[in-house]
């Protein structure tokens, strides 16, 4: 089972994961997804390890997915720091709280198809709920809505609009310009 983080027990490899990010070295980890109990070895660049909402975090860029990525440090089942250094792209962290809410702000709430069900795993979302046909309704506070029009572009058919109803259209609109500027 994946530990939570209980006020006192700090998960097992925090002290690695703050060492790599205080020396800027790059680190290996073994993580498991939430969603699928999958294990997977990753190497990251880790910037900024802060707890938030009831557990710690790392925002790191992912060597493999070449791009920014959140991971749970209760998630990393081992982890082995580097040699290799690298150069901080200013990855927000501790600086930024996973979600305050702003009168910005829109919750979208996502019906995420298997191949989707990763975006519960690198964004931050909010009531997760698993349902029966292995789909995954998640709430993901938006507030950007041109990211989660992107997102969803790159998601296509795996992710479905659940609410708010009025940005199904915007972002399909979204969708129709970003496509009509790469023809």
């Amino acid at each position: 089972g994946i530990e939570t983080a209980v006020a006192g027990v700090p998960p097992s490899h925090l002290e690695t994961v703050r060492e790599a990010a205080r020396e800027r070295r790059r680190l290996r980890i073994d993580y498991v997804a939430a969603t699928t109990g999958e294990h997977t070895a990753r190497t990251i660049e880790p910037e900024e390890v802060f707890a938030s909402l009831g557990s710690w975090y790392v925002a790191a860029w992912d060597l493999d997915a070449d791009d920014e990525r959140l991971f749970r440090v209760d998630r990393i089942v081992d982890a082995e720091v580097l040699p290799e250094t690298f150069e901080p792209r200013g990855l927000a962290g501790a600086g930024r709280p996973l979600y305050s809410p702003t009168s910005e702000d829109v919750p979208v709430r996502l019906r995420l198809h298997p191949p989707a069900r990763w975006v519960a795993e690198y964004y931050v979302t909010t009531d997760v709920v698993e349902r029966d046909d292995a789909t995954l309704e998640v709430t993901l506070p938006a507030r950007r809505l041109d990211r989660i029009a992107g997102l969803l572009l790159r998601l296509g058919e795996d992710a479905e609009i659940l609410a708010p109803a009025e940005l199904s259209a915007e972002v399909r609109d979204m969708a129709r310009r970003t496509l009509a500027g790469y023809r």
